[in-house]
Formats: C-alpha cells, structure tokens, sequence
C-alpha cells in the first residue's frame, strides 16, 4: 500500500469500516489528538476497531484527505471533516511507518474550515531535499522572532491559514512580518522548537513539521503542526495547526 492509498483508506476507517485497521496499522500503533486524550489508550488495531465503531455510534462525522505529503516512511496530509450539523473544519494527520504499517500518527482539528483551494504539486526535481531543509530551518527562526527572515523565506504571494482563526492569516511576506512581530511583542511569546524529523517530499515540494510552542515563564508546552509548499525555493503555502497539550512522544 502507498502512502496516498493510506491517506485515503485511513479516512475510510473513520467514515465507514473499522476493521481497516487492521490493513493500516502496527500492533502497537499508538496514536495523538491535539485536543483531547481519548486517544492517547487507543494501541493497536484491537483496540482502534473498538473505538472507532464506539466513535461512529456517536458521531456521523466524513473526513475527505486533500493534500499529500510524501516522504516514505512518514507521511502526512491536510484533510476535512465534514460534522452531522453541516460544519467543517480542517485538520492535519502526520505518521511514521514501522514495517509498511503506521506505527505513530498525530491528529490535529483547526476550528475552522480552509475555504482556498488546494494547490497542484510541483513537476518532480523542481525543489531539493536540502532546500526545503534550509528553507524550514529559516521558518522555525522566523516564528521565533525574526520577522525580518519573511521576505527571503516565503514568496510574494504567500498564504497563511492559521487554524485558530482568521486573526493569524497572512498574505504576502510584509503582513507575515507583522504578524510575528505583533506575536513577539506579547507578554511571554512561545520558543518554537522542531519536534522530531519533518515530513520532506522533495518530489511534490511540499513539507510538513511538528514542533512545541514552549513559554518562557511558565515553562508550558503544546504541540502543533505546519504543513507548508515551495514554490521558486521559498515557502508559497502554509496550514498551521496547534494545540491545547504538549506531545507524548
């Protein structure tokens, strides 16, 4: 199975069967939600079936995958969920493979619904691995204060979706530099550090990266996720997710 059939029939097992689980992932899958621990005792297929047919009696949720990030062994993809009310709301899984199974998933829910439409990916070998590996090194920096980075880390066209709200968009790198500097001059702004390694799919040119917001003073942490695209060796796209809990693993 490739990762976009997995994309696609992890999706499936919440919309309508189960027992793919036992198709999709290890025996000791363990897996996270960004909000919630209902999750964090769930290991294993065993277990995931229980609960997802539990989860379907209450809740008559369908989740559509949108944009795929590939990069083997790990993978990760923006997708919606469309509620029994008629809401949606987007959200990003990232995951790391054990013997061609999932072995470790992160789940993240925006409050809201990205309404832009999805870009195609880029013609493969248009960006290389160690591009995207400067360019996310220089993103993390930026988050952290450097607002002065933004003109030289993302294109002239840049999009913002912030999961939180539409009071963390931007568009284009001056309002992207005015965004950070607005979040560096609040009372105990966030260090942003990477949390494990990030999602790299040079073919399509897209990325995506975990990583903890810890403050300074109190010493809290919550995890979050940024799934991002290049386009001319800049950032061009960017979803970004976060938490109410820190990371198990």
């Amino acid at each position: 199975m490739d990762n976009e059939k997995r994309m696609i029939t992890w999706c499936r097992m919440w919309n309508e069967d189960p027992s793919l689980a036992y198709d999709l992932m290890s025996d000791d899958c363990v897996q996270w939600s960004n909000h919630v621990d209902s999750l964090d005792t769930v290991v294993g297929p065993d277990e995931q079936e229980r609960f997802v047919t539990g989860y379907r009696a209450r809740h008559v949720n369908i989740f559509s995958p949108r944009v795929l990030v590939d990069a083997g062994d790990r993978f990760a993809y923006l997708w919606d969920v469309r509620k029994a009310d008629g809401q949606v709301l987007t959200g990003i899984d990232v995951n790391i493979l054990k013997d061609d199974r999932i072995r470790e998933n992160w789940t993240f829910v925006a409050e809201r619904l990205c309404e832009q439409s999805d870009p195609e990916p880029q013609a493969a070998g248009r960006t290389d691995l160690a591009t995207i590996e400067d360019l996310c090194h220089r993103w993390v920096q930026l988050r952290n204060g450097r607002a002065e980075l933004a003109t030289d880390v993302v294109t002239g066209d840049f999009d913002l979706f912030s999961g939180a709200g539409p009071g963390g968009d931007a568009h284009g790198p001056s309002e992207l530099a005015d965004l950070i500097e607005r979040q560096a001059g609040t009372n105990d702004p966030p260090i942003i550090t990477t949390h494990r390694q990030p999602v790299v799919d040079p073919t399509r040119g897209y990325v995506a990266l975990l990583w903890t917001a810890e403050t300074r003073a109190a010493g809290a942490s919550v995890g979050g996720v940024d799934l991002l695209t290049v386009c001319s060796d800049r950032f061009a796209r960017a979803w970004s997710l976060t938490g109410t809990r820190p990371f198990r693993y």
